[in-house]
């Protein structure tokens, strides 16, 4: 388990909230365990933050898929060297990969113990996804993951030549909402072991009900280990969720001498917001939540 990599992607434009996140790892894992950067086409300035860091390697990259015809209006295209990863780490057998918008709040050394013999990789569901539809469009359901973290089994990657499957995937899909989930979800399939949502709790599980979001997992509680903030973001906006946790770390790291131009949030000024999920409607209103269906029926208090 030791021996077990963990793994960031970062262009110039994820450099700062990358480096937060590997302060988080290196604040709260109880055993230390090798850190790569796949660093595309960055900066020497940018490179310089990685050097703080003590068990780090950074691997500089161009980015081969710079020239792709993809569309995709929130993600780089340095994420579809994801499809590379069991390639790049040929002396390993499993890789947990993180995202860079991910804080680690507590060690989680269990997640990497998890037996993936027969999975190409350990995921947890998406369940704003879910309930979207996104995940019914590719006919996954309630089995649909989140690619933020994922503990892979790199050796059977290699053994089924994942890697081409991914790409020629990538290639044909007409998807531009994710640039690699859609992809990594329709190449793995039933593939994939799903373990506990703390290590890979969305911040936008928080727009649910807590009963709503335990009833889909299947717990009595949960308590995040690797956070991540997959809604506004705590270094573009003032007051959203886990600004003081994200912070902390933030404060701790290379970039705390740097000030933040942070926006403010409006959101947290609504007395009303609207959003709709797959067939529903959900409703928040002064602090009450409740939703319904077009042409109101099937009214709730809790969603679903």
């Amino acid at each position: 388990m030791s021996n077990i990599p963990i793994v960031y992607i970062t262009d110039d434009n994820y450099v700062m909230p990358t480096i937060v996140s590997i302060t988080s790892l290196m604040e709260n894992m109880e055993k230390s365990h090798p850190v790569f950067v796949l660093g595309i086409n960055l900066s020497e300035k940018n490179k310089d933050y990685f050097k703080v860091f003590k068990n780090i390697e950074l691997l500089d990259l161009e980015n081969k898929y710079k020239d792709l015809d993809l569309k995709h209006l929130y993600v780089s295209k340095a994420a579809l060297f994801k499809f590379d990863l069991a390639e790049i780490f040929k002396n390993y057998d499993k890789v947990l990969y993180l995202d860079s918008d991910i804080l680690i709040l507590r060690d989680f050394s269990k997640l990497l113990k998890t037996d993936i013999e027969k999975y190409y990789a350990a995921v947890v569901k998406d369940i704003s996804a879910f309930l979207r539809g996104d995940a019914q469009k590719i006919g996954l359901g309630k089995n649909y993951f989140n690619s933020g973290m994922m503990l892979l089994n790199t050796k059977k990657m290699r053994q089924d030549n994942i890697k081409e499957k991914l790409i020629k995937t990538r290639l044909n899909s007409s998807s531009k909402k994710f640039m690699d989930q859609d992809t990594f979800n329709i190449v793995f399939k039933d593939c994939v072991k799903f373990v506990n949502p703390e290590y890979n709790y969305l911040v936008t599980n928080s727009k649910l009900t807590p009963s709503t979001v335990k009833h889909f997992f299947k717990v009595k509680k949960i308590s995040p280990a690797i956070l991540h903030l997959t809604y506004l973001k705590p270094w573009k906006y003032e007051g959203v969720s886990y600004s003081k946790e994200w912070m902390k770390y933030y404060n701790l790291s290379p970039f705390k001498n740097e000030r933040l131009n942070l926006e403010k949030n409006t959101e947290q000024f609504k007395i009303y917001n609207k959003t709709k999920f797959g067939d529903r409607w959900v409703i928040d209103f002064f602090k009450v939540r409740f939703s319904y269906k077009k042409g109101g029926k099937d009214f709730r208090f809790f969603y679903p």
